[in-house]
């Protein structure tokens, strides 16, 4: 392969990441910004890499695989937003409001009725009330433990509050607060793992800043991936190497707990 068609496929498969970026962007803003379930952005997500995977395969073979693969985040994009005004356009009209009456007035039929409570902990959820939110989810839980998608908002927003009073770590052992770059907790000396300390700094993160990071992640995901399997021999071996080093360079830059 010479120079030139080295570059052009290089070039073709950035273009393809950044595309997969925005789309991985967009989903995982939406989940953070808790218009989407964790289950819903899975399986959007899941299907992001599918068709980044194909898109990818057609470009390496000269197809319109990055013209595809641009249509189809941006009409995922267009869909996103018209349901996202259709949202607003019914809170404007004041349909949230009789939602939340009538779930409260079949909770006082019957105070037993747990997807009238579970319906309106989505409401709240939905206005930003979390506290209200979370008060249905538990209520809901108490009355039926096996519900998963309750549960699973219920610790999500238990931690989103949590974090939205106290950006420090805390000590899993004592709950004492991590000072800023300690390696070890003060209190009870136990210490802090890379894993521990980065996700944390996650979980803080604005979720803009957490959806751009989680995007990235997902748009070199997907174009490695796809060359793994399906570009020539050197390209192919460039692309296990990167998921190999990678990964161990993280790793090693991040082993000291106090570098972050």
């Amino acid at each position: 392969m010479n120079f030139g068609a080295a570059f052009s496929l290089v070039l073709r498969m950035a273009i393809c990441a950044a595309i997969s970026f925005a789309g991985g962007y967009m989903i995982l803003s939406a989940l953070f910004a808790r218009k989407i379930t964790g289950r819903e952005a899975f399986l959007l997500t899941s299907g992001l890499l599918v068709l980044s995977f194909v898109c990818v395969s057609m470009a390496l073979r000269g197809g319109p695989g990055i013209i595809l693969l641009l249509l189809a985040v941006a009409g995922a994009a267009l869909v996103f937003r018209l349901l996202a005004w259709a949202a607003e356009r019914r809170i404007t009209k004041g349909i949230v409001e009789e939602e939340i009456a009538k779930y409260q007035h079949a909770m006082e039929v019957d105070p037993k009725n747990t997807a009238a409570h579970s319906l309106l902990a989505d409401t709240y959820r939905g206005l930003g009330q979390l506290e209200s939110a979370i008060e249905e989810y538990q209520t809901a839980l108490s009355l039926d433990s096996s519900l998963r998608q309750e549960r699973y908002w219920l610790e999500r927003l238990r931690r989103e509050v949590e974090h939205g009073g106290q950006k420090e770590l805390l000590c899993p052992r004592c709950g004492t607060p991590r000072p800023q770059g300690a390696g070890e907790c003060q209190e009870c000396g136990r210490i802090y793992s890379v894993w521990e300390v980065r996700r944390h700094a996650f979980e803080v993160m604005p979720p803009g800043r957490q959806a751009a990071v989680a995007g990235a992640a997902v748009g070199a995901m997907s174009v490695l991936l796809a060359i793994i399997v399906l570009a020539p021999g050197t390209m192919k071996l460039m692309g296990i190497m990167v998921v190999l080093l990678v990964p161990a360079a993280v790793f090693i830059l991040t082993a000291r707990a106090g570098g972050g």
